[in-house]
Parts: structure tokens; C-alpha cells; sequence
């Protein structure tokens, strides 16, 4: 049992890792008296809501059956979570009664309803609903009836939770650009936003203790979980600063105690396929924590990006087996060898700036080039590159709008940048044709979010499915010199490598095994680099965090907003694509 309500002074500020689940989703909520969470796990499949007992360090099962149950959350008293399930087919909000472990639907709205909240009496659950960019904040009885709007407008906006007095929302929204936190009355006063909206904060939860505000913030790549004060001048700084991508956090009802989940997507060794004799050799160890690596034209080195001292580097190896050289290029990231073996592309990142840039290294003269920091419109440019058969251009995906992306052109003859797709999708994980007549890539151009494999006829701009659109997470399409595509695929949640013949039939490559992440092919086709990676979801409770030793402490204090208490710059390392669907 945690502590009761009330100003926490003398117990000490600790952080605990509550639990780990392999097949988790995230989403956790911790119940209002501490003693256990529920999240989203694929344990058995489908995502259902578990339930999590911190004293005995026991799981056990709460939802069961087909379609992905999300985002629960706690009624007041304990005895019942409003969560999103997609059950009967798009996203509704459900009651699970603990007590006889009885669900039912609460919304029937035509368009996905979702991101509930209990109101601080218990009596009223708020959610979001509508389509893409026509969502609109609605209140329901949490003994059901017709919701009622609380926004004038339709818009993008994301999750809402209630102010601990029930006198307004807090929410995330993308009308920004990026993702703002407001504060909505509903009293029908004007909202007041408390984040500027140039980074993407999302998931806000006020503390009761304190006139402060939680919510997951990111840049470019990993979330913080940061901690703001609701008061001019808005002081705030990460709790957890260290490497970690920590998510959607809420407090325990006394406001003294935020627990919060981190995504854990680590890296563990890069492997060479060799497709001529099925033979896997591991290159790199799971001690370098790699994420990305290719193989030299002539197929004897790899070059690939690890973790070291906190950041990201470019190393080069011999596959045979050798010494592993650094190459001089800083914090780096994504490196691809150029077809003629010159130059090396790759991902570049200052601490004066906040946004990856694209950039070569020559290995003949040892000298770096950064293309694209005169190119202010883009808003991130972290993921793969992939470099044309003729070794002159560099195609890539950037964030142009909140869950839109774009697919752009480097051409390193002039130094211009063009946009190959200008549309409502998200489009990613570009890579060249092997004739260079085109370009396949990752997109949820398919709708309703959507996971498809296209490929863009350069010459007419055409675009053609190579693998049709569905919800099984996809991604890192490349194709083969004979027309195969191979990519990555997550049924159950693990990643297997994927291999499509250019007829449509497909298989999965067992002896390859599982956890396979960002197939990269030799030039001929021979053989192939991947990582493979270690993914789990852990469950973080931070106790007293207005106690002695707390990074936040002082932001509880009035003095706090005079002395100015700016945290220290998070350094946010490589990750997957920080896009999320469930964000919006």
C-alpha cells in the first residue's frame, strides 16, 4: 500500500521497475490505491487487459477474446476500468466490472471512440471520437446514455484527462503541428495551452497533490516523461533522464506517486544470411547493442551504428572476422555504403540542434559533408536511407504533419531535395529498385491505418501495391535484383524475416529465426544483413516524487518558477519510427 494523501516531504524519492512483460502493449494504469496496474498484453494473441499485483509480483487475466483491448482506466473507487477495444469492429469504449469480471459497451459511434477517463466523482467518462482530424471531445455517463460534445470544433485532437477538481480536461492535441497540452474548462470558457507545441507532447495527467502536469514528451526518436508546472512561466524537466523511450504516465490518487511504462527495443547482434547455402553467421554481439548495419559492395565489411557511452556510433567490421574500426563521423546513425564503395551515408546529430541531418563521409579523403541543414521544412529525418543503383541520390521519409510523411530525393550532384509523395499518409523505410527505375517503401496509404508495401514509378509517378494492406505490422521493404521482396513482418508481435517471390507467394524465413529487424541486401542479392533485437515493455513505479532527492521536487514550490529550474538536455539515441497509432 502506498502512502496516504498529503505533501510527502520526509520519505525519499525511489525508482522501481515494477515488472517486464515480453508481449506487453503498454497502456498501463496504476489503481488509484496503488496496490496494481492493468495494461495491454498479447499473451495469449489478441491484445487483453491484464492485471498486475505488486505485492505478490503475480499477473493474471482480465479481458478475454478477438479484437485489441487498450488504454484502461481506473473507475475512482477501483471497482471498474473503461477501456478502448476494437471487439466489434472499429474502437468503442467497454466497461469491465471487476467484481463479476462483466464487460459492455458504453459508445456506439459510427467512428473510432477511444482514450477514456473516469471524472473525479466517478459519475462521467470523457473520450475522444471521429474521424482523422474531425475528432471531438465527448462526455457519457459512465452508466451509459448519449455522449455530449465538449468541443465547438472538430480538429486532431488526442487524449483528455480530467483536472483532479472535475472542472475542466487536459489534453493533447496536433493542431499544432506537432502536439500541444490544453487545458479545456467546461464551464464553455476558452481553452489555455501550457506546451508551446513544437515537440510532441502527448498523454497528460494533472497530480492532485500538486498544480503540475505529466505527460510523455519526445523529439526526434524516445520519449521523457516530463513534468511541468500549469503556472506561468511553465517550468518543467524529465523525470527519468538517462536512455529509455518512457510513455503515458498517471499518478496514484494521493498525486504523490507517477507510474509510467518504457519501451525496451535493444539491439542484441547483426547477423549475414548467406541465400545461397541458407547459412546465418552472427557478425556483431548483443555487447555493441547494435540497430543497423549493411554489407560492403564488394561483400566483406559490414558497417554498422551501435551504442557506445550513451550514444550512437558508426563502426566498421570485416565479416570474416577482425578488428573493428570507428569511423570518425560523431553521433551517427543508419549508415548505408554507397554502390561504388566511395562514400558512406548516414544520420548526424549535433546538441546544438535538435533534428537528425543527412550527411556522407568520404573514406578516400576522410572528410563529412551535412546536406540537409539549410532544409528547415522537414520536421524529422530519422530512418533508413537508401542510396541509388548509380550512387548519385539518396532517398529518404521525413514527418511533414502529425502521423503524415513524406518521401524526398537528396541529389548529391547540386545538393537539392524533392519530394517524391506529398500526401494525407504516412509513407516510410524507402528504398531504390535495383534498376533504379523506382522506389518500394512502407505505407498506410491502404486507410484505416493500414500496414502496405508500394512501389513508385519514377518516370510516371505511378503507384502500384506489392503487398497488399493490412493490420499485421510490416516494414524495411527491399527488393531483390530477381524482383523478391523481403522485409519484415510481426504477426504475433515478434518480428520473423519475410520473403515474397515476385509471383506474391510468400514464406517466412524460420532458419533465420525470430526478433529480425531491418533486412538490408548485398548488391547482387546474395546475402543479407539484419539485426535482431531484444523488445519488451517494462512497468516503472517513481514513489514520492515531491520527496528528498527527486529531480522534480522543487517544482511543487512556488519559489520554484523564480530560481528558473530548466532540467538538464535529454539525449534522446536511436529508436524505432516514434510513430504510434494508438497516440492519436
Amino acid at each position: 500500500m502506498l502512502s496516504q494523501p498529503g505533501r510527502v516531504r520526509g520519505p525519499t524519492f525511489q525508482l522501481h521497475r515494477l515488472a517486464e512483460d515480453p508481449a506487453g502493449a503498454g497502456d498501463g494504469a496504476i489503481s488509484p490505491d496503488g496496490t496494481r496496474f492493468v495494461a495491454s498484453s498479447r499473451r495469449t494473441g489478441s491484445l487483453n487487459l491484464w492485471f498486475y499485483e505488486i505485492a505478490t509480483e503475480q499477473w493474471h487475466q482480465g479481458t478475454r477474446g478477438a479484437g485489441d483491448d487498450i488504454e484502461a482506466q481506473w473507475s475512482p473507487d477501483s471497482a471498474c476500468l473503461a477501456f478502448t477495444s476494437s471487439r466489434c469492429g472499429h474502437k468503442a469504449v467497454w466497461l469491465y466490472r471487476l467484481h463479476e469480471a462483466r464487460i459492455s459497451r458504453l459508445t456506439f459511434g459510427p467512428y473510432d471512440e477511444e482514450y477514456p477517463n473516469w471524472s473525479p466523482d466517478g459519475s462521467k467518462i470523457t473520450f475522444v471520437g471521429g474521424g482523422w482530424a474531425q475528432r471531438q471531445v465527448y462526455l457519457v455517463s459512465a452508466t451509459g446514455g448519449p455522449p455530449m460534445p465538449v468541443t465547438d470544433e472538430p480538429g486532431r485532437t488526442g487524449a483528455c484527462t480530467y483536472l483532479p477538481d472535475g472542472s475542466g480536461l487536459i489534453c493533447h492535441s496536433y493542431d499544432t503541428g506537432a502536439s500541444a497540452v490544453s487545458i479545456l474548462p467546461l464551464d464553455g470558457s476558452m481553452p489555455r495551452q501550457v506546451t508551446d507545441g513544437s515537440t510532441w507532447d502527448y498523454k497528460p495527467t494533472v497530480s492532485s497533490a500538486h498544480p503540475v502536469v505529466a505527460f510523455s514528451r519526445s523529439l526526434e526518436g524516445r520519449s521523457v516523461i516530463w513534468v511541468q508546472q500549469l503556472a506561468e512561466p511553465y517550468r518543467g524537466r524529465a523525470l527519468v533522464v538517462e536512455a529509455g523511450d518512457d510513455r503515458w504516465p498517471n499518478w496514484t490518487a494521493d498525486g504523490q506517486h507517477l507510474f509510467f511504462h518504457r519501451l525496451v527495443d535493444r539491439g542484441v547482434g547483426i547477423w549475414v544470411l548467406d541465400r545461397r547455402t541458407d547459412t546465418v553467421t552472427q557478425v556483431v554481439g548483443p555487447d555493441e547493442q547494435p540497430r543497423y548495419g549493411n554489407i560492403s559492395p564488394d561483400g566483406t565489411r559490414l558497417i554498422y551504428a551501435a551504442e557506445e557511452s550513451g550514444r550512437s556510433v558508426v563502426k566498421v567490421r570485416e565479416i570474416s572476422g577482425g578488428l573493428t574500426k570507428v569511423l570518425p563521423l560523431g553521433d551517427a546513425a543508419f549508415p548505408q555504403w554507397s554502390p561504388n564503395g566511395r562514400t558512406v551515408a548516414y544520420l548526424t546529430r549535433d546538441m546544438s540542434r535538435p533534428r537528425w541531418e543527412i550527411a556522407t563521409y568520404d573514406l578516400a579523403t576522410a572528410t563529412s559533408t551535412v546536406w540537409t541543414c539549410g532544409v528547415t521544412w522537414p520536421k524529422s529525418l530519422h530512418g533508413p536511407l537508401d542510396w541509388s543503383p548509380d550512387s548519385t541520390r539518396l532517398v529518404f521519409s521525413t514527418d511533414t504533419e502529425p502521423f503524415e510523411a513524406d518521401l524526398c530525393v537528396l541529389d548529391l550532384r547540386d545538393g537539392s531535395v524533392t519530394k517524391l509523395t506529398e500526401d494525407p499518409w504516412w509513407d516510410e523505410a524507402p528504398s531504390w529498385t535495383p534498376d533504379g527505375t523506382g522506389v518500394v517503401f512502407l505505407s498506410t496509404r491502404g486507410g484505416d491505418w493500414t500496414w502496405g508495401f508500394y512501389r513508385m514509378d519514377l518516370s510516371t509517378g505511378e503507384i502500384d501495391a506489392l503487398a497488399r494492406p493490412d493490420y499485421i505490422e510490416k516494414n524495411n521493404p527491399r527488393m531483390l535484383p530477381d524482383g523478391t521482396l523481403i522485409y519484415s513482418l510481426a504477426v504475433s508481435g515478434i518480428e520473423d524475416l519475410f520473403e515474397q517471390l515476385p509471383d506474391g507467394r510468400g514464406r517466412v524465413l524460420s532458419s533465420v529465426g525470430p526478433a529480425v529487424r531491418y533486412p538490408v541486401p548485398s548488391r547482387d542479392g546474395s546475402m543479407l544483413a539484419f539485426t535482431r533485437t531484444h523488445r519488451t515493455v517494462e512497468y516503472w513505479l517513481a514513489k514520492n516524487v515531491w520527496g528528498a532527492g527527486s529531480p522534480i521536487a522543487d517544482l511543487a514550490d512556488g519559489d520554484a518558477r523564480r530560481r528558473g529550474t530548466h532540467g538538464p538536455q535529454t539525449r534522446t539515441g536511436p529508436v524505432r519510427s516514434p510513430v504510434n497509432t494508438r497516440r492519436r
